[in-house]
């Protein structure tokens, strides 16, 4: 984790481990709703399966945002970090 979803969790990495029929980014972000709580309503949107619109998950070098059903294979890197704002 990078960004705000480090400064919450106060964690650099999490593992998360699935079912084998479970392979969509809305289960992933269900599981780190289950395993770091204190990232939902700030980084995970309050009472649902999906991001913020401020952060994103970069998946093995490419920045996806707001697709909760993307597929992922088994060992997919997720990296999940806040997009950078300025001006």
């Amino acid at each position: 984790m990078w960004g705000l979803p480090r400064e919450i969790s106060g964690l650099s990495e999490v593992e998360v481990r699935l079912a084998d029929d479970v392979t969509s980014l809305r289960d992933v972000i269900a599981a780190l709703k289950r395993q770091v709580p204190a990232l939902e309503g700030i980084v995970i949107c309050q009472g649902e399966d999906r991001l913020e619109d401020t952060v994103v998950f970069n998946i093995d070098g490419q920045f996806i945002q707001a697709d909760e059903n993307l597929q992922l294979k088994n060992g997919d890197c997720l990296r999940l970090l806040t997009l950078a704002t300025g001006g």
